[in-house]
């Protein structure tokens, strides 16, 4: 799956809101959703994707490492460190790379809000299990104007920003199948 990893463009300046990036939803980025998170979504995020994989842990203990206040630690100081110490420790927008944030972003949606993921799938037609896609999915199996009545209705039903970050991440991670999503966007933000 191709995602939109980063900026391409270094003048861009930063999103401000979550409104701001739905007005241009074609060129958000994972960095840009990571950086309109409250410090405690990005930490809640982090703590859900982390779990107890080692790899994982390398990862992030290299990545803290690389920091001032983290240069001094020996790698081993980090063993006991638990899922939420590592999260607290990497929230600051800048310190992760994309892949990371991506995991982060998904496991927030698919962990916390599997019900809002549930129901728009469900409106779309596309098997899930508790809002987790379950098969490889080619296209969406309803028209421009289906999608954007089950957008309505999510809207109707869950908070906006968590529905408008859902449809924003969506984009991110494969706007091939997803690129109905952001006339919807542009016409909501």
């Amino acid at each position: 799956m191709k995602f939109n990893a980063g900026r391409t463009d270094a003048t861009k300046s930063a999103p401000v809101s979550l409104t701001e990036l739905a007005t241009r939803p074609g060129e958000v980025t994972v960095s840009d959703l990571w950086a309109v998170l409250s410090p405690e979504e990005r930490r809640r995020g982090l703590a859900l994707s982390l779990g107890e994989d080692r790899d994982v842990r390398r990862t992030l203990v290299t990545l803290l490492r690389k920091t001032p206040r983290y240069r001094s630690f020996r790698p081993t100081a980090f063993s006991s460190w638990s899922a939420e110490q590592f999260a607290d420790a990497l929230k600051a927008p800048g310190l992760l790379t994309p892949d990371v944030m991506q995991a982060a972003l998904i496991a927030l949606h698919v962990q916390d809000r599997a019900g809002m993921l549930a129901a728009f799938l469900d409106a779309v037609g596309i098997p899930h299990r508790d809002g987790l896609i379950t098969d490889s999915v080619e296209s969406l199996p309803v028209t421009d104007a289906q999608l954007a009545g089950a957008a309505d209705d999510l809207a109707a039903r869950f908070p906006r920003e968590q529905v408008t970050l859902y449809f924003l991440t969506l984009l991110v991670l494969d706007p091939a199948l997803w690129g109905g999503l952001a006339s919807w966007l542009t016409r909501h933000a």
